[in-house]
């Protein structure tokens, strides 16, 4: 192993065995080739650390960690502390990196020297990582009022931070067991001059799962609301109080697509765009309103179809 990577690579994982394998090898077949990765297995009680010994082989690069369970933010925090790369970047044991992926993060913070969190473009995927479906817009930049909304990066496996920085915000909030990765964007943006920035390239293969947390909106919601609170205490008041309604529509904006995407009933969806309506109507409008128009047309259409004829209509 390189006695100083560019990168190290974290990896949480928490009964994961028949997904690990696809994600190490994604990180281990990297252009890049100057990297660490550190496994974290987060007291999985099934074969999750003996599948990731065998996807990690003999490659000298990576290690497993095990710890008693204690969340993903826990986990990632003691892989980045146990590492010593320039540059840190995170990836779920469950989804997969495009293999040019660190080289695109590498070139961007070079480039950049201002921005201390990169993230890509993120393509999604059916369950079982084989069907490709919509991928996210490229944002080249992200306002904190944006971040509060919703979530720049859309998952942690999308992102890539200095170490510098990650170690004077003291990483992910441990207590944080959802939305950890927003909260610490938001909290980059609120606290230091450091740089939020998106890179034109899809990084980051994410599998869509009924069953995983991204289709639990309450937890999401939460989640949420948790960062929010935070943000109260570290966001100059008068800034927060702009932000937060715009923030609250917004988002609840995004529950509505994703309770149309991950298959809910059209009244969850309903739901939670009223919530958005009465939160900042205005915010409701921006880019011209077609996204909110797109999610009311598929509210009204799971009314009367499948489930699987309703993404397409949501999926920008």
């Amino acid at each position: 192993m390189t006695r100083h990577p560019c990168f190290t690579i974290v990896m949480p994982a928490y009964r994961a065995e028949r997904t690990i394998g696809i994600a190490i090898s994604s990180v281990l077949r990297q252009s890049w080739r100057d990297l660490e990765l550190i496994v974290v297995d987060d007291g999985s009680p099934d074969g999750t650390a003996a599948a990731a010994r065998t996807a990690i082989g003999d490659d000298p690069r990576a290690r497993i960690l095990q710890q008693v369970n204690a969340g993903p933010a826990a986990a990632r925090n003691l892989g980045a502390a146990s590492g010593r790369g320039e540059w840190i970047a995170f990836l779920d044991a469950d989804d997969r990196w495009a293999p040019d992926a660190l080289a695109a993060y590498a070139g961007h913070f070079r480039a950049a020297p201002t921005v201390g969190v990169s993230f890509g473009r993120i393509r999604f995927y059916d369950a079982a990582l084989e069907r490709p479906g919509r991928s996210s817009a490229h944002l080249p930049r992200v306002a904190l009022a944006h971040a509060m909304a919703e979530n720049p990066c859309c998952t942690a496996s999308n992102l890539a931070v200095r170490r510098s920085l990650f170690a004077v915000l003291g990483g992910f909030d441990p207590l944080l067991t959802h939305a950890e990765d927003q909260e610490f964007i938001v909290r980059v943006l609120a606290t230091t001059p450091w740089l939020v920035a998106g890179i034109d390239a899809e990084l980051v293969h994410y599998r869509m799962s009924a069953h995983g947390l991204s289709a639990d909106l309450d937890r999401m919601e939460a989640g949420w609301r948790t960062v929010m609170e935070r943000a109260r205490g570290y966001t100059p008041h008068a800034a927060f109080t702009r932000a937060e309604p715009r923030a609250r529509a917004l988002f609840a904006r995004y529950l509505a697509r994703r309770a149309l995407r991950t298959g809910q009933p059209a009244r969850v969806a309903f739901r939670h765009l009223a919530t958005a309506l009465r939160a900042h109507p205005g915010a409701l409008l921006s880019g011209g309103g077609r996204r909110t128009l797109l999610t009311v047309a598929g509210a009204v259409a799971a009314l009367l179809l499948p489930p699987r004829l309703i993404a397409p209509l949501i999926a920008r």
